[in-house]
This record gives structure tokens, sequence and C-alpha cells, in this order.
């Protein structure tokens, strides 16, 4: 009897083991799954057609230059400067640096110096390691845009849940082996009063035991990162250098005659040729400028009033272009007056709700991405309409928690897309205005080309009296 009871016991015991083993073999099969899937949403959000997106239009090697002061050293003094290092040698990429400083780096540069563009070279370098090594970090590009406070690794959960299908679980699982790298683009776009909070979160992140030296990497605009009084304790940093104005010249000069008329406004003006010496502007301008006279080129004002003259041509040249193949009148789907209107309350709202991402299909959810505080602030006249948004929000949160069978859904999504907070961004008009490089793809929603971009037209919509931007919504609307 007694070693009948020891035989079981042992049996028991085998049993258990095999059990257990099974289950931990179905969760690395699931954990595996999941990271492949994560791989796949990144690489066809951000990397897929990198090569072919319009930042390329004007691609010129722009230099880095290391930044060791920008970071926190704990062995300095604790005095914050701005001493900046040596230029690193031409062509040295972000990756080089990236793994020099230990996986952990600053990226700084001047508004459209090219940060967004070396980041997702970083992202796309690393996810061909991600898709080649199944042991590699699978980079997560995300917008700190949408931070709105409270601890970071809850946030980034909750992102990758939201933008990239991936679940808490397997989040968390890969969080704890290192097999994640975040790419956090746009500290400079946190709310301002919320900036010196993300940077103590980002450094409480990376230096929790949760997530011993995660691999990470944070953009800013230099300018907005010297005003603050806190440092990120990452490794390194680095600084997008702006183009020389010889290498400005030297470009429109093997451009051709078709910017002939930039060219010569660009010689004769160095206010234009230090305007231009940002990959961004120098797109920006040959773009709208090709073709026209020196005449069209020139013109005075600051140095923000003068770009805003360049976004203006800009637009209305993207518009107008000839994009048929050979050539042959094809007129736009659009005029430049709606394209414009459009464009001009889009940025308006975006501007309103503190958001450089909009969802034209899911239209309630820039009240998910707006901050309590700004709700608070457009509604403050009126405490109906408030409740009304709040509402709102508790029943898009309700039933986007819900299967996407449910009916509830189905129909709540239908509504939305007639009762948007954006008539006028119809699925046709979103695709022109991406086709024409006004917009870009972001993940599922869509985004200015660039931030400074947005700016110009909110302010210029903002500098509208209340009758003009009635017969501007009135222009927006008409089919």
């Amino acid at each position: 009897m007694a070693g009948a009871a020891l035989y079981i016991r042992h049996l028991r015991a085998q049993l258990a083991d095999s059990w257990d083993g099974a289950e931990a073999e179905a969760d690395a099969g699931q954990l595996q799954r999941g990271r492949k899937a994560l791989v796949h949403r990144v690489h066809h959000t951000w990397t897929n057609d990198l090569e072919f997106r319009w930042n390329d239009a004007v691609r010129l090697e722009v230099g880095l230059q290391d930044f060791p002061s920008a970071v926190h050293d704990p062995w300095g003094s604790g005095e914050l400067t701005t001493a900046a290092g040596a230029p690193l040698p031409a062509g040295t990429a972000l990756r080089t640096m990236f793994d020099q400083h230990g996986q952990q780096l600053l990226v700084l540069g001047a508004p459209g110096a090219g940060k967004t563009v070396h980041l997702l070279e970083l992202t796309a370098a690393l996810i061909e390691e991600a898709r080649a090594d199944a042991e590699a970090p699978v980079p997560v590009f995300l917008l700190l845009t949408n931070w709105r406070g409270g601890p970071l690794d809850d946030w980034l959960i909750s992102e990758l849940q939201h933008r990239y299908r991936t679940s808490a679980d397997v989040t968390r699982a890969l969080l704890a082996q290192g097999k994640i790298c975040f790419i956090l683009d746009g500290l400079d776009e946190v709310d301002l009063e919320r900036q010196e909070e993300c940077i103590s979160r980002i450094n409480a992140f990376i230096s929790a035991d949760g997530y011993p030296q995660c691999a990470i990497t944070v953009s800013c605009r230099l300018v907005d990162y010297q005003l603050l009084s806190q440092r990120l304790t990452v490794n390194g940093a680095v600084t997008v250098q702006p183009l020389p104005v010889a290498a400005v010249h030297a470009f429109l000069q093997a451009a051709g005659v078709r910017v002939q008329g930039l060219r010569a406004a660009a010689a004769a003006d160095p206010d234009l040729a230090e305007l231009l010496t940002t990959p961004l502007m120098l797109g920006v301008a040959v773009l709208a400028y090709s073709g026209v006279d020196e005449s069209a080129v020139r013109s005075a004002g600051t140095l923000e009033e003068r770009r805003g003259l360049v976004y203006d041509a800009f637009l209305t040249r993207m518009v107008t272009r000839d994009r048929t193949l050979r050539g042959d009148p094809k007129p736009p789907r659009f005029s430049v007056d709606q394209v414009a209107s459009r464009l001009l309350l889009m940025a308006r709202e975006m501007r309103r709700y503190q958001v450089t991402v909009i969802y034209p299909s899911d239209p309630l959810r820039i009240m998910l991405q707006a901050s309590p505080e700004v709700l608070e602030q457009l509604h403050s006249g009126s405490r109906i309409g408030l409740m009304s948004v709040k509402t709102q929000i508790a029943y898009l949160r309700f039933v986007s928690a819900a299967p996407p069978s449910r009916v509830l859904l189905r129909a709540t999504l239908s509504l939305a897309r007639y009762t948007s907070l954006f008539p006028y961004l119809r699925k046709d008009f979103v695709h022109f205005a991406c086709e024409r490089a006004l917009l870009r793809r972001s993940g599922h929603g869509v985004a200015f080309i660039h931030k400074t971009f947005q700016d110009h037209l909110s302010q210029r919509a903002d500098g509208m009296t209340p009758r003009e931007r009635d017969a501007l919504y009135r222009q927006a609307v008409k089919p």
C-alpha cells in the first residue's frame, strides 16, 4: 500500500510537470504570435512605403552632432548647460548613435530639420532586424502628443492596445523580456504644462526595476527642450544639424531651370536662403515655386510671415499642379478654395482640441484624445455642452470595448460618420489631400505633412472674424 501511494504521488507530480510545461508552451506560442503581429502592424503603418513618402522628394543628407550636455550626467556638477559637442562624421546614421549610446537616445533639432524622418529610418532598420531575428526587440513608433499624464508604462500599454491591437498581457511580457524598443516622437508637442512631468515619467520608466535599460528614443525641438528645467536620463543625445546655406545654393543650382526663380531669389535674399536650411522648407519651396519667376518668390516680413507665404504658395501649387502621366490638362477633383477652407477648419479644430492626428472614420476619437482641461475650457460657458461631450465620450468608450460584431458598435460608428465633427473630411477628400502631399497617413488617422503647416493654417483661421469663419464653413461643406 505504501509503495502504491508513492507511485501515485510520482504520477501526479509527472502529470503536473507536463501540464505546466504545456501551459508554458502555449503562453510562449501566444507571445510569439503577438510579437509577430506587432512587427507586421508597425511595418505596415510606418515603414512599408517609407522610400516613397513625400519627405524624400528632396532627399539631402543632414548631419548629426553629438550633444552630451542635453542629458543628465549623474557624475556631473548638476548644472544644466546647452553646450554641444563636435559634429559627427558625414554620413553617420542615427542607428549608429543609437547603438553607441546603449539604445537610449534623445534626438533634438529645429522644426523641419528631419527628426521624424531620422526616427522613421531608425524604425525601418530595427523592423528589418525584428523580422529576421525572433529575439530582436520590436520598435514601436508612438506620438507623445497623445500622452495626457500619468505613469508612462500605463500609457504605453494602452497605446499598443489601441494603436496596434496588442493585448496588455503580450505587451507586459515583451516589456519584461526587453523585447520592445520605444520610438517616441514629439516631446515638444506635449501640452506645455505637462512637458516637465513627461520627462519625469520617462525617467521613472527607464529606471524602474521592471524595465531595466529599456531601449528608447525620444525626439524634441531643440529650442523647446532648452527651456525645460529637467533633463532626460537617457544615455546620450544628438542634434540634427541645419543644412549649410552653401548646400542650399548648390542644390538649387543642380535642380536646373525649373527653380531658377527660387534660385535667384535665394541668392539675392540671405533671409530666404536661411529659411530654406531645413529639408522640410527646402522641399516645400521647391514644390511651391517650381517654374515661377523671381518676382513671385520675393517677399518681405518676419521669418514666420515668410514661412506662411511659402506654405500658402505650396498649398495652391499642390492642388493645381498637373498629375497626369502625359501632361494632358485634367482639372483637380477639388478647387483651391475648397481645399484651403477644409484644411483651415481642420487645423483650427485640431488646435482647439490640442491634437495632431484625427480619425475621419471615427470622428468622436478626437474627444478621447483631448485632455479634460481642454474640454472644460472649450465648454466652460455651457455646462449642458460639456455634459453632452462627456456623455458621448463615455458612450464611445463603452461601445469600443464591446466585440466588433455587436450591432450597437456598428450602429454607433455609422451614426458617427453622419454626425461627424468634420463633415467636410469625406474619404475622397482625405485621399485627394494625401495624394497631393498636404496631409499624410498616421496609423489609421491623418495628420498635416508637418506641425508647422498645421500651426500656420490654424493661426490663419483664428485670425478670421466669426462672419469670415461662417463663410469658410459654408465653402468647406460644399459637395
